[in-house]
């Protein structure tokens, strides 16, 4: 389904048909924040550390699953994307003196995709993660900003900010994300508090989880803070939210394939630039993501330069 597609929720118990929006789609509704991003003048330096191939092309081929804001999603004409990482990678090829065709795929498409040599590199707030670095190199951007779990407030077995209460109750995330761990984590989690373990599917795509949740198939779900406070503002249904008690903020990164050093070098030194001359901390501040920006890069950081 596109990121800009209505999904029709049939609710049940005598409601109307009410129209929803999905997480990859309720963004389209929220105009982005308006401060434009200076254009970047290309550094020669960098330009001349990317492999041959790119050079000659003069393109990066990037994949994403614009499905997921802050990080990216579309526009209401289907084809625009906007993001914080979005404004990141505009920004990266300015400074290595290409252009950047981005594709949309499905997230379970993107690490396989680029390991198998189809993209150049993916993005789409990617968690780096030991098992991943085994498979593709990260060249880290920024922290994770926070996720939080939802559910309708309609539903009376869950108590606003008891995460506690969501032991025993279904759920599901979105096939080769780290929700499905996360929610994984939780229904443990529960066992371990002496609670009803969860019941935790997956779903091809956010929109199909957010339908499953409508529809009354899972009772909550699990997606970045920042998604969910745009999923309340934009339904016309109430939704409720709970921290995630086993939160810990991770590195987040550029995906290239594991032995593509030269571009791993050329995407690490464009980050050192745009830090340099302002336009990172200025993109994130216009997505009022201060707390997930980095003070320095690194490849493999999650291996390189563990967290606490």
């Amino acid at each position: 389904m596109s990121a800009n597609v209505f999904v029709r929720v049939f609710v049940a118990a005598g409601l109307a048909v009410t129209t929803l929006c999905s997480l990859a789609s309720v963004a389209p509704a929220v105009a982005a924040p308006d401060m434009p991003i200076p254009e970047q003048a290309v550094v020669p330096e960098l330009h001349a550390l990317l492999p041959e191939k790119i050079r000659s092309a003069g393109v990066l081929n990037l994949a994403t699953d614009a499905h997921y804001p802050p990080c990216q999603w579309f526009l209401e004409d289907g084809k625009t994307m906007i993001g914080y990482e979005v404004d990141i990678w505009n920004a990266l090829a300015q400074v290595l003196g290409v252009k950047l065709e981005a594709v949309s795929i499905d997230f379970a498409g993107l690490i396989p995709g680029v390991a198998g040599g189809r993209y150049d590199l993916a993005m789409e707030c990617i968690t780096d993660r030991t098992d991943r670095e085994e498979q593709v190199t990260f060249v880290n951007h920024s922290l994770d900003y926070g996720n939080a779990f939802y559910y309708l407030t309609s539903t009376a077995t869950i108590t606003a900010g008891d995460a506690l209460s969501l032991c025993g109750h279904k759920t599901a995330g979105q096939s080769g994300t780290d929700f499905v761990d996360k929610l994984e984590a939780l229904a443990k989690w529960c066992v371990d508090q002496g609670k009803e373990t969860i019941e935790v599917g997956q779903y091809p795509t956010a929109s199909g989880v957010l339908l499953a949740l409508f529809s009354g198939r899972i009772d909550f779900a699990l997606s970045e803070a920042s998604a969910v406070e745009e999923l309340k503002a934009n339904n016309p249904v109430d939704v409720g939210t709970i921290s995630n008690p086993l939160e810990v903020q991770n590195y987040l990164g550029i995906v290239t394939a594991k032995d593509n050093e030269p571009l791993q070098q050329a995407l690490l030194g464009a980050l050192k630039a745009i830090k340099a001359n302002g336009t990172y901390d200025m993109i994130f501040e216009k997505w009022s993501l201060p707390h997930a920006a980095l003070d320095e890069f690194g490849i493999n950081m999650t291996t390189t330069k563990p967290r606490g």
